[in-house]
């Protein structure tokens, strides 16, 4: 990504933001971080899908319109 950002003359610390952000942001729909506790509580990974889906969705709207508007306003 900073070699295609450096071609375009894109901020290259907004770049690594925005990546990282969209990293962390599909976490959301694999919930690997969840493991443990699912383990703990005697739970699979299915019973708690349909809540990171709507997790996903709703902080996917958030942060892309976050997103814009910081992009638009600097």
């Amino acid at each position: 990504m900073l070699p295609a950002a450096q071609a375009l003359g894109a901020d290259i610390p907004r770049v690594a933001m925005a990546v990282a952000w969209g990293d962390a942001w599909t976490n959301l729909l694999q919930p690997f971080w969840a493991l443990p506790v699912l383990a703990i509580a005697g739970l699979k990974a299915k019973d708690i899908m349909g809540f990171c889906l709507i997790q996903l969705f709703i902080t996917g709207i958030i942060i892309s319109v976050g997103l814009v508007w910081f992009l638009k306003n600097t």
